[in-house]
């Protein structure tokens, strides 16, 4: 770590990992003694922002995995988060290969307006193939997972900007307009 003038003067600011999952956050034979439930996670994010946390991530699962039989759905539990809280701000992760751009935009900006700008989105590219081809859709490589996640990054921002683009795609080719909020 570096002394930059500009580190030196930053607070320090502290996340943690949302439970939305059943049977904890790590894989592990010890027994977990984290709850997935609504009430437990309004709880603890409460808690978190009482005593300083600035942030949550909520983790993304679609099939049973590593231990978590159940999950609650990254950007649902993050929108009930931030209607329980006053100043924490919720990262719902999200796999693009899974949400339509357009529609992600305005469930995160519809989140936003009603969170009071707490709301944000955490692109993961994805590693668990078996969660994307029992969902029925393709596996990409590496490198391919990666390029579709910049693409989907761009078209967000551009979509968040107000900017209307064309945005292409190898299954089809789709008009986006914008999501961005009338000021």
């Amino acid at each position: 770590m570096t002394d930059s003038p500009s580190l030196l003067h930053e607070p320090l600011r502290f996340a943690y990992w949302v439970p939305n999952v059943s049977g904890g956050l790590v894989v592990s034979n010890i027994e977990q003694r984290t709850s997935w439930d609504y009430e437990y996670n309004v709880r603890l994010a409460q808690t978190a922002e009482r005593v300083g946390f600035e942030y949550a991530l909520s983790q993304v699962r679609y099939l049973s995995s590593y231990g978590a039989a159940q999950q609650h759905e990254s950007t649902s539990i993050s929108l009930a988060l931030l209607l329980a809280t006053e100043r924490l701000k919720v990262i719902a992760a999200v796999h693009p290969g899974l949400w339509e751009p357009a529609v992600l935009a305005k469930y995160i900006l519809t989140a936003d307006q009603f969170s009071h700008g707490r709301a944000a989105v955490n692109v993961v590219s994805g590693w668990f193939k078996d969660e994307y081809t029992k969902l029925g859709l393709p596996w990409l490589e590496h490198d391919e997972r990666y390029r579709r996640s910049a693409e989907f990054i761009e078209v967000l921002r551009a979509l968040w900007s107000g900017a209307k683009r064309q945005q292409h795609n190898t299954r089809r080719q789709r008009r986006l307009v914008s999501c961005a909020r009338e000021r």
